[in-house]
Order: structure tokens, then sequence, then C-alpha cells
């Protein structure tokens, strides 16, 4: 692994009024995401905490699909960033397609929503019996006239949009093997 919690990681508003993560010895890790999306106050300095730890070994297990190690650490820290900071979103269900099976994610689970003829593959950071709120681990799409959902952007949906990209590769191995 190429990055491990510890109790000196921090989390503070950086100078460009974004989210930021001090990882110690000179690094630093910069989320996509604006203070005025997120629920703390500037300035701030909060240590990475036992719950985040959690949340990103979570994640990290879950992305083992992804390319690079580098972007699975970068797509779980960003998945902890959203959990623990951005504000409450209302779902935004309309741009994606109604699924025949209603799908209830878990913590972490890597969905997929259809948006027109895109397919969107999403990491789901929370969730409930109805909603999740994913982070989009796709590249930007546009949804509508109003709406971009950038790689690592948030965005909930009710469940009954999203499907089981895990059951769909499993479906695939039974296939093949």
């Amino acid at each position: 692994m190429l990055l491990q919690p510890n109790d000196q990681w921090r989390w503070f508003i950086g100078d460009e009024r974004c989210l930021m993560l001090d990882l110690g010895d000179d690094m630093l890790f910069a989320t996509p995401y604006p203070h005025k999306n997120l629920i703390c106050q500037a300035p701030m300095s909060q240590g990475f905490s036992v719950e985040d730890t959690g949340l990103f070994y979570t994640f990290l297990d879950r992305l083992g699909c992804v390319a690079t190690p580098s972007r699975r650490v970068q797509a779980a820290l960003n998945g902890v960033a959203v959990a623990r900071f951005y504000k409450p979103l209302m779902p935004q269900s309309w741009f994606f397609e109604q699924q025949a099976d209603y799908h209830q994610p878990q913590l972490g689970e890597l969905i997929g929503l259809n948006a027109g003829q895109r397919r969107l593959t999403m990491m789901v950071v929370e969730t409930s019996p109805s909603v999740s709120l994913c982070v989009s681990l796709s590249a930007d799409i546009q949804l509508g006239d109003s709406k971009q959902l950038p790689v690592f952007g948030a965005i909930k949906v009710m469940n009954d949009r999203l499907f089981s990209l895990e059951a769909e590769q499993e479906d695939e191995i039974r296939r093949v093997g």
C-alpha cells in the first residue's frame, strides 16, 4: 500500500479554499471539494479520525479493480472526505434510468448508473434504505443543461437507479469460467 493513515494526518481548508489533507513529510492531498460544499468552518484543522481510517480501508478494499494503487488511494481519500465533510444533498435521480431490479448497496460498493447513452461507475460513500450518496469514478460528464458531474464529484441518488457492478462481474466470470 502506498499510504497508511496515522495520527499525524490532519484535514484543513487550504489557501484555494478546498479541503486538504496533510499527510506529513511535506505531502499534501488536495480534494476537489470547495469550502462552500462542506459542513466545516474555515479555518479548520481536524485529525484523521479512527472512523476516517475505517472508511479509508473499507473503500480501498472495494476499489481492488481500479487500475493503479495511486488512483485507489485518491478515490478512497475523496470518499472519506465526502462521507465526513460534504453538505447534505438532495437526491438528483432524474438524471439516471430506473432499474428493473432494486439494489440495496453496501458502503464502499462499486455501482453503476445509466445516464442515457453513458454508463457511470460510482462508489457508495453513504447509504440508507432508499438513497445513497456516491462519488463518481468516471470521467467528467454533462448530466443536463445545468449539471456537470466531474470525476470524484458527489451526487445522491435513489437506490432504484443503482445496479451492482460486482454482480455483473460475477455473472461474467460464470459465463467465461
